[in-house]
């Protein structure tokens, strides 16, 4: 009479050849006789039509970044479905024996997919491991999924009770345990959970090497605690990899590995028969349903002196509260009450390991084993840089470009807040390896030695520390140069002289080539910020540090000549290679003046800090509002709140922050500036916002000093003036005021 079909893409229910009822995975909807009723269910909302008019509609979730932030897409990870009789007839048998080491029980009640499923993985993937399944069934409500268990057990696949009457959750396990298990060990296996080979192997050692051990937890995608990739979070969206092959992956990234933690999680939970006759079974009188019951058995165990460990090399696909779903929050109230009665303080050990949250370490070893598997046997380099953008920004973007293009595997290594560092995969970000984020380079750097370990990059291609403070700073040169690693180094900045990485005074003045004693100067009159206490360190110290840096450098690279000749300064026996930074405008059009004002327009380009000069584009503004000049100023980019204040006071027009340098060109083109003034006080190693200026062929200014002088010494339509009126905006607009700009307008169109 009824036939039901299903695939990976819909479920069918027929009545005699009629399609009575269709469910689509994606989009997820529902039709009851064809059309007439139809339920659709997206991210955000559940709607149901009738004969076509929307009779019920409910927002699921506000912002769809809650979901974005968590899941490469919105395809379910793993779907469970009913084993055909041929692959029920593969399987080897898992009953009791002399030779059997613990017991799986796997209670069961309703949910006929997940529960075969489940039935069926556990045998499946029992391969070697001495352990017996349990298949207990406390008198549930699905005939089918009753028949179907007992013509299983009828082969002899597993043991198998029938409850004659409905325990509960609870007393169903708990006669299990006492009446069936054999005074073995114990193995509870939720009916909705699935396992993979060797699993209960791995489990099992960690009970045999240590007596201690109470409860055994593995990891899972819906397990509060040992929930990855997020934890406290139901991880049902679909990965790159399978639960099955993410299992391997645990099993070699996290061999032996462990945390102690104040409760283990019902879904898997091994527990030691040595404890069980020592603290008694599961509390069936306060957790009748479920809920609770392992939290408080895992609590006494603590109470007897033993511990409970989640243990990062066994992942088991859990689907989750498949028999209890239609009164799972009322359930998970009664069983926190009866917790809170039973164990005061079992809510604050819990809140306080979540807010360490140790099983950090087991997640992130397993988003670096996924990385490792996208990248396979490809050639790899591990770029690393700070978090501050700017021209390194594009830098990188162009470099990994031109990689990438030759198969080559790309990583980025950032470093950021004092302290920190975050991996992404570059290409591999649809992978979301949230756990590689904010990792700390306190301690004794064991994950990035891990990284390297796993990744074994072909290169390691230094950009920049900037964002860390001293000490943290040294620990990361100290690690490259105490390491076997292949790395260069190229010179964005003066970091490796000195703790202001412009090579400025604390007071923003330049001062060309400052001695080591001036340095120190400096760092001794400079008042650190509260949160960088230790950013400033000795000149002398730092020449050190790099010094053995660079000695293990394979090669190092400079940008310009003069950066060239400032590092050589301090480490004259450098090998430094000059290669400048490819041009990534060169099919730029020239910009065509527009001259519909009788002002003359001047912009700036990029993230006006001071050192890049906003103090003086500020100054000038203020001087052409006093002395009524006709310039007008323009920022093409922004800069800090106080700054910006006194530039629009003073009528500098700022159009904020452009998403790409193309943005920025467009806008140099609608505002058609007569003049770009790059007021840079620091010796640039390159400028990516001079090479914008350069593509257009605006008649640009600029200091006389660092790469801005270089790139531009022979081209006559730039104006390079002397460092000197850095600290004199009113000559800098007299001299704009006598620029002959309709000849630079000339030179810069031959």
């Amino acid at each position: 009479m009824l036939k039901r079909i299903k695939s990976s893409k819909v479920v069918k229910i027929k009545l005699l050849g009629i399609t009575v009822y269709k469910r689509t995975v994606k989009p997820e909807k529902q039709y009851i006789l064809k059309k007439l009723l139809v339920i659709n269910k997206s991210y955000r909302y559940k709607t149901i039509r009738l004969c076509g008019i929307k009779i019920y509609s409910k927002k699921l979730i506000a912002n769809r970044d809650n979901i974005n932030n968590q899941s490469v897409n919105n395809q379910l990870w793993f779907i469970p479905t009913i084993p055909s009789d041929y692959d029920w007839d593969r399987l080897q048998p898992a009953k009791y024996a002399s030779t059997t080491r613990c017991v799986v029980i796997l209670p069961v009640y309703k949910g006929l997919d997940e529960t075969l499923g489940s039935v069926f993985h556990a045998l499946k993937s029992r391969a070697d491991d001495p352990y017996s399944l349990l298949v207990i069934n406390d008198a549930g409500p699905d005939e089918k999924l009753n028949i179907k268990l007992r013509q299983l057990s009828e082969k002899g696949l597993f043991d198998y009770h029938l409850n004659k009457t409905n325990l509960g959750f609870v007393k169903t396990v708990n006669y299990a345990i006492k009446n069936l298990s054999h005074n073995l060990d114990v193995i509870l296996l939720n009916s909705d959970a699935f396992v993979f080979n060797g699993w209960c192997g791995r489990i099992i050692r960690y009970a045999d090497k240590d007596e201690s051990i109470a409860t055994i937890t593995p990891m899972s995608n819906n397990a509060t605690i040992c929930s990855y990739p997020y934890i406290c979070q139901d991880n049902n969206a679909k990965l790159e990899i399978s639960p099955a092959q993410l299992d391997t992956l645990a099993s070699e990234i996290n061999k032996d590995s462990f945390i102690e933690v104040p409760t283990g999680v019902g879904f898997c939970f091994y527990m030691r028969r040595k404890v069980i006759e020592q603290i008694g079974l599961l509390d069936e009188i306060h957790f009748k349903v479920g809920y609770g019951e392992e939290n408080d058995f895992c609590m006494r165990a603590m109470h007897a002196g033993f511990k409970n460990i989640i243990i990062g090399d066994v992942f088991v696909f859990h689907v989750g509260s498949v028999s209890f779903s239609d009164i799972k929050v009322e359930n998970m109230r009664r069983g926190a009450s009866a917790l809170k009665l039973k164990h005061p303080n079992y809510n604050d050990l819990v809140h306080n390991f979540i807010n360490v949250d140790p099983v950090a370490i087991l997640r992130r070893n397993l988003d670096l084993a996924r990385l490792k598997l996208a990248i396979q046997k490809q050639k790899c380099i591990v770029f690393i840089s700070h978090i501050w953008g700017g021209g390194i920004n594009t830098y990188l973007e162009q470099i990994i470009n031109k990689y990438t293009h030759e198969s080559v595997s790309c990583i980025l290594l950032t470093v950021h807040d004092i302290k920190l560092y975050s991996i992404c995969g570059n290409e591999y970000e649809n992978l979301n390896l949230c756990n590689l984020k904010n990792l700390s380079l306190d301690g004794d750097l064991s994950f990035l030695n891990l990284f390297f370990n796993v990744i074994k990059p072909d290169l390691v291609h230094i950009n920049s520390f900037a964002g860390l403070d001293w000490y943290h700073h040294q620990k990361l040169l100290n690690f490259f140069s105490s390491s076997d690693l292949n790395y260069k180094f190229i010179i964005h900045d003066y970091g490796c002289m000195s703790s202001d990485y412009k090579l400025l005074s604390p007071e923003y003045t330049y001062e060309k080539n400052p001695s080591l004693d001036k340095r120190n100067f400096w760092s001794n009159i400079k008042t650190a910020e509260s949160n960088f206490d230790i950013n400033i360190s000795d000149a002398y110290e730092r020449k050190e540090a790099y010094t053995r840096f660079f000695h293990n450098c394979s090669l190092i690279e400079a940008p310009s000549n003069c950066t060239r000749e400032i590092i050589l300064s301090d480490f004259p026996d450098l090998n430094i290679e000059v290669v400048p930074h490819s041009d990534v405008f060169k099919n730029v059009l020239p910009a065509q003046r527009n001259q519909d004002d009788i002002r003359i327009k001047i912009a700036s380009i990029g993230a006006l800090s001071t050192e890049k000069g906003a103090q003086i584009l500020s100054s000038l503004a203020i001087d052409s509002q006093n002395r009524d000049l006709n310039l007008s100023y323009f920022l093409i980019g922004f800069t800090n709140s106080n700054m910006k204040k006194v530039m629009k006071g003073n009528g500098v027009i700022i159009t904020g922050q452009y998403k790409n340098e193309m943005e920025c060109i467009d806008k140099l083109k609608e505002i058609s500036p007569d003049l770009i003034f790059l007021p840079s006080i620091w010796e640039e190693t390159f400028s990516y916002t001079l090479s914008i200026a350069l593509a257009l062929k605006i008649p640009t200014i600029i200091f006389d000093i660092g790469a801005q002088s270089e790139r531009t010494k022979d081209i006559d339509w730039v104006v390079r003036l002397p460092s000197s009126l850095m600290k004199n905006p009113r000559a800098i607009s007299d001299l704009i005021g006598n620029l002959d700009i309709d000849d630079l307008w000339r030179k810069a169109a031959k």
